[in-house]
């Protein structure tokens, strides 16, 4: 007997494209894969790694997404919108899901009331809410060996998230990062959560990544395919893509600050931003006050600024002049001694 014609739909910014052979020998025991799509952003499709090596050797046709508005999980609703186009007007007899995301749920749902057979593939920690809801879930337990698609991967130079441009940038602690100016998430090394977490559960957090148990983004730093991790933030958390391979970690737009409160981004590369200045005036200004730093003079000043806070030769004299403006220093004219303003 003829296999069913199914569609196959794969959330490629959820779902690791290491799991792509057990995921189409799955799909092929449930019927025959006549659509076979890809949803993510653009950058999980570029280059030779990846989501760009399996669709060219599983015949997958990418769906690469770019956001135009940040925080939209465009590729969600992409996916979503052909589902419901296969649902009423395709020959398929079933549509098959495959993601680790419970946003998900209503989708199979309607696919299911509207008459089709609704199939369900993820990892071992799909919620139960999206397994219920397709006529059968199947869950991955990787079997084959697959060869390492991200051996030669470069570091991509675009946001994982949104494909907008990531330029270098550094915390207010010197820590080197990179920043997407589109959509404000940032790459930095997990070492930055020194202080901020136990280094004990650093370790715990690169061997829960090691299990790959739920697929994140690309790395932005050797394009590996990231592990998404939930880290305890007070009462809540929040999830965040560790790289097991180089220890990377990408955060959305606030999540640094989350779990580093005492620390943040300075936006060095755009030198005529009014917001980077101030942020650079506030941080020497907090550490002027506190003694932390100690400038006897305008040289030493101007060395501060670019040697810590990495400020551009523009900028220098502009919050040099805010510092003063603001009445956090004063300047002798004659000798170029630097005094603080005590506060009252």
């Amino acid at each position: 007997m003829d296999k069913k014609p199914i569609a196959i739909l794969i959330d490629a910014d959820n779902i690791s494209p290491a799991l792509v052979g057990d995921i189409f020998k799955t799909a092929c025991s449930i019927g025959e894969p006549i659509i076979r799509r890809a949803y993510g952003m653009v950058n999980c499709f570029s280059g030779h790694a990846g989501w760009g090596q399996a669709q060219r050797e599983y015949g997958i046709v990418a769906r690469p997404q770019v956001s135009n508005v940040s925080g939209k999980n465009v590729a969600d609703i992409a996916l979503t919108v052909d589902a419901m186009e296969f649902l009423y007007k395709s020959q398929c007899q079933g549509i098959c899901i495959v993601s680790n995301d419970s946003d998900f749920t209503a989708v199979a749902a309607k696919i299911r009331e509207g008459g089709k057979l609704a199939y369900g593939i993820g990892g071992a920690k799909t919620p139960e809410s999206f397994r219920v809801a397709c006529t059968k879930f199947h869950e991955l337990r990787m079997t084959t060996k697959i060869p390492d698609a991200n051996k030669n991967a470069k570091p991509a130079s675009n946001c994982p998230r949104c494909g907008g441009k990531l330029t270098a940038a550094w915390t207010r602690s010197n820590k080197p990062c990179r920043i997407c100016a589109s959509c404000g998430g940032a790459t930095l090394k997990l070492s930055a959560l020194k202080g901020s977490i136990a280094v004990e559960s650093l370790a715990d957090m690169v061997v829960e990544a090691q299990r790959h148990e739920q697929a994140g983004c690309v790395c932005p730093d050797c394009g590996s395919s990231m592990s998404i991790l939930k880290v305890a933030v007070g009462k809540r958390h929040i999830e965040i893509d560790l790289c097991a391979k180089c220890r990377a970690v990408w955060y959305d737009k606030d999540e640094f600050e989350s779990l580093s409160p005492r620390d943040g981004f300075l936006h060095a590369t755009i030198s005529a931003g009014k917001a980077y200045r101030r942020e650079v005036v506030l941080g020497l200004s907090s550490d002027l006050k506190s003694g932390r730093k100690k400038i006897p003079n305008v040289d030493q000043l101007k060395a501060v600024l670019k040697q810590t806070y990495h400020v551009p030769t523009p900028d220098i004299s502009p919050i040099i002049g805010a510092l003063q403006c603001q009445k956090i220093i004063k300047i002798d004219n004659s000798s170029g001694k630097v005094t603080v303003v005590k506060g009252k």
